[in-house]
């Protein structure tokens, strides 16, 4: 790896780090000087703005757990379980959980759920909105494990369901990956699945 590639990488760990623990408007020059950069231009010299900044830090961890996502798909015959319009059974409601929970709480980071909470309302785009990622394929299944009718109310119990996780994630980060991440999957299954109360 050169020089330049090094300190990017500097500067992204030090960027999701910084502003997981301080917030969106952590000055550059911090992010910069945790980094181990001299110039406290550094962030504007590699990525030219904030917002590139921070969409380089999702796309350096948004590949990996999508590539981990395909394989977790691959091996549970995925491509049967997405079927448009299949009615999921409870174990392949757990099992499409999984895939989405299991590469974020495995990533060699202790930050990036934490960054995603803080930054997730400033991204140019979702962290997973792309056709080609696993990430929609696997929420429109588990739309379809949703037990009511409407399918705009569907979404909005998909989309509920995926801010809880991130949330529960940040949270698993903060207590420094104390429990189980079964736990997780299990709660946000339970929360997709369950009847919606008649309200009177």
């Amino acid at each position: 790896m050169d020089r330049g590639s090094r300190s990017k990488d500097a500067l992204l760990d030090a960027a999701e780090r910084l502003i997981a623990e301080r917030g969106f408007e952590v000055p550059l020059r911090d992010i910069a000087q945790a980094a181990g950069q001299r110039n406290n231009s550094a962030v504007n010299y590699h990525f030219h703005s904030r917002q590139d900044l921070l969409d380089a830090v999702v796309a350096r961890r948004l590949l990996p757990m999508e590539r981990e996502r395909e394989r977790m798909l691959g091996d549970l015959d995925g491509s049967a379980v997405l079927e448009a319009g299949e009615v999921l059974g409870a174990r392949d409601v757990h099992a499409l959980m999984r895939v989405l929970v299991l590469p974020l709480l495995r990533l060699e980071s202790t930050h990036y759920a934490r960054f995603l909470q803080v930054v997730g309302p400033r991204l140019r785009t979702e962290p997973h909105d792309s056709a080609e990622t696993a990430w929609p394929r696997v929420l429109e299944a588990l739309s379809h494990a949703v037990p009511v009718a409407d399918r705009r109310a569907r979404r909005r119990r998909v989309a509920a369901v995926a801010t809880a996780m991130f949330a529960l994630a940040a949270e698993h980060e903060r207590s420094a990956q104390d429990g189980d991440p079964e736990e997780i999957v299990h709660m946000l299954a339970a929360m997709l699945t369950a009847t919606a109360p008649r309200l009177v």
